[in-house]
């Protein structure tokens, strides 16, 4: 049921079309951040063998440290 301020009527069977303000997010979506290549910092460019296993451990262990 939709009631109209200041005490406005409508005819019976009246089409309406009815908004409403956008609602506003109490927690926002967490903010995404980007990977900074290379992952693991050395002197020599290929020394670290970096496995698709490997990357998500170092991932897991930056979410830790967070």
């Amino acid at each position: 049921m939709i009631v109209l301020e200041g005490g406005a009527s409508l005819p019976e069977g009246l089409t309406v079309t009815v908004t409403y303000p956008a609602a506003t997010l109490e927690n926002p979506p967490a903010v995404r951040k980007r990977v900074q290549l290379p992952l693991v910092h050395t002197g020599e460019p290929g020394t670290v063998n970096l496995t698709g296993q490997r990357l998500a451990e170092l991932l897991d262990e930056e979410d830790i440290s967070s």
